[in-house]
Protein backbone atom coordinates (compact mmCIF):
# COMPACT_ATOMS: atom_id res chain seq x y z
CA UNK A 1 0.00 0.00 0.00
CA UNK A 2 2.87 2.40 1.01
CA UNK A 3 4.41 1.52 -2.72
CA UNK A 4 0.59 2.78 -4.09
CA UNK A 5 0.92 6.24 -1.90
CA UNK A 6 4.27 6.76 -2.80
CA UNK A 7 3.15 6.12 -6.92
CA UNK A 8 5.49 3.53 -7.21
CA UNK A 9 3.59 0.56 -7.90
CA UNK A 10 3.66 0.45 -11.70
CA UNK A 11 6.06 -0.36 -14.74
CA UNK A 12 5.10 0.69 -17.72
CA UNK A 13 5.81 -0.70 -21.83
CA UNK A 14 5.13 -0.97 -25.53
CA UNK A 15 3.37 -3.37 -28.02
CA UNK A 16 4.44 -2.18 -31.86
CA UNK A 17 2.72 -3.83 -35.16
CA UNK A 18 0.33 -1.24 -36.36
CA UNK A 19 -3.05 -1.73 -33.01
CA UNK A 20 -5.70 1.36 -33.35
CA UNK A 21 -8.10 -0.38 -30.50
CA UNK A 22 -7.30 -2.85 -28.13
CA UNK A 23 -9.49 -5.58 -26.14
CA UNK A 24 -8.01 -8.17 -23.39
CA UNK A 25 -8.70 -11.99 -23.63
CA UNK A 26 -8.13 -14.15 -21.09
CA UNK A 27 -4.18 -13.28 -20.76
CA UNK A 28 -3.99 -12.42 -24.45
CA UNK A 29 -4.33 -8.98 -25.77
CA UNK A 30 -6.89 -8.39 -28.98
CA UNK A 31 -6.30 -5.86 -31.22
CA UNK A 32 -8.10 -4.60 -33.90
CA UNK A 33 -6.57 -2.52 -36.39
CA UNK A 34 -8.17 -0.16 -38.85
CA UNK A 35 -6.23 -2.36 -41.96
CA UNK A 36 -9.08 -4.83 -41.80
CA UNK A 37 -7.24 -7.33 -39.24
CA UNK A 38 -7.37 -8.62 -35.79
CA UNK A 39 -4.14 -9.34 -33.64
CA UNK A 40 -3.32 -11.59 -30.52
CA UNK A 41 -1.02 -10.66 -28.40
CA UNK A 42 1.26 -12.54 -25.71
CA UNK A 43 1.93 -9.30 -23.29
CA UNK A 44 4.51 -11.33 -21.30
CA UNK A 45 6.87 -11.72 -24.63
CA UNK A 46 5.17 -9.03 -26.48
CA UNK A 47 4.89 -11.18 -29.69
CA UNK A 48 2.36 -11.37 -31.86
CA UNK A 49 1.45 -15.08 -31.88
CA UNK A 50 -2.37 -14.74 -34.19
CA UNK A 51 -3.73 -12.93 -36.85
CA UNK A 52 -6.51 -13.03 -38.96
CA UNK A 53 -8.42 -10.81 -41.92
CA UNK A 54 -11.70 -9.83 -41.08
CA UNK A 55 -13.30 -6.44 -41.25
CA UNK A 56 -12.54 -2.94 -39.59
CA UNK A 57 -13.16 -4.21 -36.11
CA UNK A 58 -14.95 -1.89 -32.95
CA UNK A 59 -15.80 -5.08 -30.64
CA UNK A 60 -13.89 -8.40 -29.86
CA UNK A 61 -14.72 -11.57 -27.98
CA UNK A 62 -14.52 -15.25 -28.51
CA UNK A 63 -12.91 -14.71 -31.12
CA UNK A 64 -16.23 -12.93 -32.47
CA UNK A 65 -15.44 -9.08 -33.86
CA UNK A 66 -17.84 -6.76 -34.59
CA UNK A 67 -17.55 -4.01 -37.15
CA UNK A 68 -18.55 0.10 -37.79
CA UNK A 69 -20.07 -1.78 -40.95
CA UNK A 70 -22.45 -3.22 -38.79
CA UNK A 71 -21.54 -6.96 -39.28
CA UNK A 72 -20.55 -9.45 -36.93
CA UNK A 73 -18.12 -12.51 -37.40
CA UNK A 74 -17.83 -15.40 -35.19
CA UNK A 75 -13.84 -17.06 -35.47
CA UNK A 76 -12.74 -20.79 -33.98
CA UNK A 77 -10.84 -19.04 -30.82
CA UNK A 78 -11.92 -19.86 -27.36
CA UNK A 79 -11.22 -17.18 -25.31
CA UNK A 80 -13.23 -13.73 -24.96
CA UNK A 81 -13.47 -9.96 -24.62
CA UNK A 82 -16.35 -7.92 -23.63
CA UNK A 83 -16.53 -4.15 -25.35
CA UNK A 84 -20.29 -4.11 -27.20
CA UNK A 85 -20.68 -7.50 -28.17
CA UNK A 86 -21.15 -10.41 -25.64
CA UNK A 87 -22.23 -14.02 -25.83
CA UNK A 88 -23.20 -16.78 -24.04
CA UNK A 89 -22.23 -20.66 -24.44
CA UNK A 90 -25.37 -22.32 -22.30
CA UNK A 91 -27.63 -19.81 -23.92
CA UNK A 92 -26.28 -19.93 -27.30
CA UNK A 93 -26.29 -16.54 -28.10
CA UNK A 94 -24.20 -13.74 -28.72
CA UNK A 95 -25.75 -9.79 -28.81
CA UNK A 96 -24.46 -6.89 -30.39
CA UNK A 97 -24.95 -3.45 -30.56
CA UNK A 98 -24.55 -1.09 -33.30
CA UNK A 99 -23.87 1.99 -34.30
CA UNK A 100 -27.81 2.47 -35.84
CA UNK A 101 -28.68 2.75 -32.24
CA UNK A 102 -30.50 -1.08 -32.42
CA UNK A 103 -29.15 -4.22 -30.50
CA UNK A 104 -29.42 -7.75 -32.01
CA UNK A 105 -29.58 -11.41 -30.55
CA UNK A 106 -27.72 -13.84 -33.06
CA UNK A 107 -27.86 -17.70 -32.81
CA UNK A 108 -24.49 -18.82 -32.61
CA UNK A 109 -24.53 -22.14 -34.00
CA UNK A 110 -26.61 -20.62 -37.24
CA UNK A 111 -25.56 -17.15 -37.40
CA UNK A 112 -29.17 -15.70 -37.95
CA UNK A 113 -30.77 -13.09 -36.20
CA UNK A 114 -33.16 -14.25 -34.06
CA UNK A 115 -34.48 -10.69 -32.32
CA UNK A 116 -34.20 -7.44 -32.92
CA UNK A 117 -33.85 -4.53 -29.96
CA UNK A 118 -34.68 -1.19 -30.36
CA UNK A 119 -35.35 1.76 -27.82
CA UNK A 120 -31.25 3.56 -27.47
CA UNK A 121 -31.27 7.31 -29.26
CA UNK A 122 -27.35 7.19 -29.12
CA UNK A 123 -24.66 4.50 -30.65
CA UNK A 124 -25.31 1.42 -28.12
CA UNK A 125 -21.33 1.06 -26.87
CA UNK A 126 -21.96 -1.79 -24.32
CA UNK A 127 -23.36 -5.03 -24.43
CA UNK A 128 -23.89 -7.54 -21.09
CA UNK A 129 -25.40 -10.93 -20.94
CA UNK A 130 -24.99 -11.54 -17.28
CA UNK A 131 -26.69 -14.03 -14.99
CA UNK A 132 -28.95 -12.70 -12.33
CA UNK A 133 -27.64 -13.36 -8.59
CA UNK A 134 -30.00 -11.80 -5.89
CA UNK A 135 -33.78 -12.74 -6.08
CA UNK A 136 -36.05 -9.45 -7.39
CA UNK A 137 -39.83 -8.92 -8.15
CA UNK A 138 -38.93 -9.64 -12.19
CA UNK A 139 -36.27 -12.15 -11.73
CA UNK A 140 -34.84 -15.04 -9.62
CA UNK A 141 -31.07 -16.43 -8.71
CA UNK A 142 -29.78 -18.08 -11.90
CA UNK A 143 -32.08 -15.81 -14.62
CA UNK A 144 -29.82 -14.33 -17.48
CA UNK A 145 -29.96 -10.64 -18.42
CA UNK A 146 -29.55 -8.38 -20.75
CA UNK A 147 -28.11 -4.73 -20.29
CA UNK A 148 -27.09 -2.15 -22.74
CA UNK A 149 -25.74 1.40 -22.61
CA UNK A 150 -25.10 4.62 -25.06
CA UNK A 151 -23.67 7.92 -23.44
CA UNK A 152 -27.30 8.99 -21.15
CA UNK A 153 -28.91 5.48 -20.73
CA UNK A 154 -28.65 2.11 -19.36
CA UNK A 155 -31.12 -0.46 -20.59
CA UNK A 156 -32.01 -3.50 -19.00
CA UNK A 157 -33.96 -6.47 -21.23
CA UNK A 158 -35.41 -9.78 -20.92
CA UNK A 159 -33.60 -12.82 -22.61
CA UNK A 160 -36.54 -14.66 -24.90
CA UNK A 161 -38.01 -15.00 -28.32
CA UNK A 162 -40.08 -12.58 -28.25
CA UNK A 163 -40.16 -9.51 -31.14
CA UNK A 164 -39.97 -6.07 -30.24
CA UNK A 165 -39.66 -6.70 -26.26
CA UNK A 166 -39.70 -4.22 -24.18
CA UNK A 167 -36.98 -2.91 -21.90
CA UNK A 168 -37.81 -3.61 -17.75
CA UNK A 169 -35.97 -0.47 -17.08
CA UNK A 170 -34.06 2.45 -17.97
CA UNK A 171 -31.49 4.00 -16.15
CA UNK A 172 -30.84 7.60 -17.15
CA UNK A 173 -27.08 9.38 -16.68
CA UNK A 174 -24.81 10.92 -18.45
CA UNK A 175 -22.38 8.31 -18.34
CA UNK A 176 -18.40 7.74 -19.07
CA UNK A 177 -17.29 4.95 -22.10
CA UNK A 178 -17.66 2.36 -19.17
CA UNK A 179 -20.33 -0.21 -17.65
CA UNK A 180 -19.80 -2.80 -14.44
CA UNK A 181 -22.50 -5.51 -13.92
CA UNK A 182 -21.38 -8.48 -11.61
CA UNK A 183 -25.12 -9.28 -11.43
CA UNK A 184 -25.49 -8.26 -8.21
CA UNK A 185 -24.91 -4.50 -9.14
CA UNK A 186 -24.91 -1.87 -11.70
CA UNK A 187 -21.63 0.78 -12.12
CA UNK A 188 -20.83 3.37 -14.31
CA UNK A 189 -19.31 7.17 -14.21
CA UNK A 190 -20.41 10.45 -15.13
CA UNK A 191 -18.93 13.67 -15.09
CA UNK A 192 -18.72 13.78 -11.62
CA UNK A 193 -19.59 10.75 -10.12
CA UNK A 194 -19.84 6.71 -9.56
CA UNK A 195 -22.85 5.36 -9.46
CA UNK A 196 -24.00 2.35 -8.36
CA UNK A 197 -27.54 0.76 -8.39
CA UNK A 198 -28.80 -2.56 -6.32
CA UNK A 199 -29.98 -4.45 -9.42
CA UNK A 200 -33.03 -5.99 -7.20
CA UNK A 201 -34.63 -2.79 -7.09
CA UNK A 202 -33.06 -0.35 -9.11
CA UNK A 203 -32.62 2.27 -6.39
CA UNK A 204 -29.24 3.84 -6.34
CA UNK A 205 -27.13 2.63 -3.04
CA UNK A 206 -24.53 4.88 -3.81
CA UNK A 207 -23.02 8.04 -5.26
CA UNK A 208 -19.87 8.56 -4.97
CA UNK A 209 -17.79 12.16 -5.84
CA UNK A 210 -14.84 12.57 -7.22
CA UNK A 211 -13.88 16.11 -6.37
CA UNK A 212 -10.49 15.85 -6.60
CA UNK A 213 -10.39 15.02 -10.80
CA UNK A 214 -13.24 15.57 -13.26
CA UNK A 215 -14.29 13.44 -16.17
CA UNK A 216 -12.96 10.37 -14.54
CA UNK A 217 -13.42 7.02 -16.52
CA UNK A 218 -14.77 3.65 -15.30
CA UNK A 219 -12.39 0.62 -15.74
CA UNK A 220 -12.65 -1.70 -12.76
CA UNK A 221 -15.30 -2.07 -9.58
CA UNK A 222 -14.86 -3.84 -6.80
CA UNK A 223 -15.58 -4.81 -3.30
CA UNK A 224 -12.14 -2.94 -2.00
CA UNK A 225 -11.04 -0.70 -5.05
CA UNK A 226 -11.53 0.88 -7.78
CA UNK A 227 -9.70 1.85 -11.40
CA UNK A 228 -10.49 4.89 -12.82
CA UNK A 229 -8.56 6.92 -15.37
CA UNK A 230 -8.63 10.40 -17.35
CA UNK A 231 -6.78 12.07 -19.97
CA UNK A 232 -3.54 11.68 -17.91
CA UNK A 233 -3.38 9.35 -14.93
CA UNK A 234 -4.37 6.16 -14.18
CA UNK A 235 -6.65 6.22 -10.82
CA UNK A 236 -6.62 3.93 -7.73
CA UNK A 237 -9.42 4.70 -5.48
CA UNK A 238 -10.07 2.89 -1.95
CA UNK A 239 -13.76 2.44 -1.66
CA UNK A 240 -13.53 2.27 2.27
CA UNK A 241 -12.53 5.97 2.09
CA UNK A 242 -13.72 7.08 -1.32
CA UNK A 243 -10.18 9.00 -1.81
CA UNK A 244 -8.14 8.09 -4.32
CA UNK A 245 -4.84 6.21 -3.39
CA UNK A 246 -2.52 6.51 -6.34
CA UNK A 247 -1.79 7.02 -9.64
CA UNK A 248 0.27 6.52 -12.46
CA UNK A 249 0.88 9.03 -15.44
CA UNK A 250 -0.17 8.18 -18.94
CA UNK A 251 1.23 8.97 -22.27
CA UNK A 252 -1.29 11.18 -24.92
CA UNK A 253 -3.02 8.36 -25.81
CA UNK A 254 -5.92 7.31 -28.73
CA UNK A 255 -8.79 8.63 -27.26
CA UNK A 256 -12.09 6.94 -27.33
CA UNK A 257 -15.41 8.18 -26.94
CA UNK A 258 -16.86 4.63 -26.99
CA UNK A 259 -13.95 3.11 -25.02
CA UNK A 260 -12.69 1.01 -27.78
CA UNK A 261 -9.19 2.21 -27.17
CA UNK A 262 -8.26 1.15 -23.67
CA UNK A 263 -8.87 -1.80 -21.52
CA UNK A 264 -8.68 -3.04 -17.43
CA UNK A 265 -6.32 -6.25 -16.86
CA UNK A 266 -6.44 -8.89 -14.39
CA UNK A 267 -9.33 -7.21 -11.75
CA UNK A 268 -9.16 -9.49 -8.85
CA UNK A 269 -7.04 -7.04 -6.85
CA UNK A 270 -9.93 -4.81 -6.71
CA UNK A 271 -11.81 -7.27 -4.13
CA UNK A 272 -9.28 -6.75 -1.86
CA UNK A 273 -4.95 -7.88 -1.96
CA UNK A 274 -4.38 -11.68 -0.74
CA UNK A 275 -0.45 -11.40 -1.60
CA UNK A 276 -0.29 -12.85 -4.39
CA UNK A 277 -3.00 -10.97 -6.77
CA UNK A 278 -0.87 -7.50 -7.58
CA UNK A 279 0.59 -8.92 -10.36
CA UNK A 280 0.37 -8.41 -14.73
CA UNK A 281 -1.16 -6.61 -16.79
CA UNK A 282 -3.27 -3.38 -14.79
CA UNK A 283 -3.98 -1.24 -18.31
CA UNK A 284 -3.53 -1.34 -21.76
CA UNK A 285 -4.25 1.86 -23.83
CA UNK A 286 -3.88 2.35 -28.14
CA UNK A 287 -1.53 5.31 -29.20
CA UNK A 288 -1.70 7.72 -31.82
CA UNK A 289 1.09 6.34 -33.65
CA UNK A 290 -1.16 2.70 -33.20
CA UNK A 291 1.18 1.05 -30.51
CA UNK A 292 0.42 -0.23 -27.43
CA UNK A 293 0.77 1.03 -24.04
CA UNK A 294 0.75 -1.18 -21.15
CA UNK A 295 0.67 -0.30 -16.94
CA UNK A 296 2.37 -3.29 -15.30
CA UNK A 297 1.99 -4.01 -11.55
CA UNK A 298 6.00 -3.90 -10.48
CA UNK A 299 7.31 -7.31 -9.89
CA UNK A 300 7.75 -6.82 -6.23
CA UNK A 301 5.34 -4.06 -5.59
Amino acid sequence: MKQWEDHEAFETSSLTGNSARVYALYGLLCTGPDDLSAKLWDVSTGQCIYGTQTHICAAMKKLVTGSFDNTVACWEWSTGARTHVDYNDELGILVSGFADFTMKVWALSAGTCLNTLTGHTEWVSKMVLQRFKVKSLLHSPGDYILLSADKYEIKIWPIGREINCKCLKTLSICLQPRLHFDGKFIVCSSALSLYQWDFASYDILRVIKTPEVANLALLGFGDVFALLFDNHYLYIMDLRTESLISCCTLPEYRKSKRGSSFLAGEASWLNGLDGHNVTGLVFATSMPDHSIHLVWWKEHG
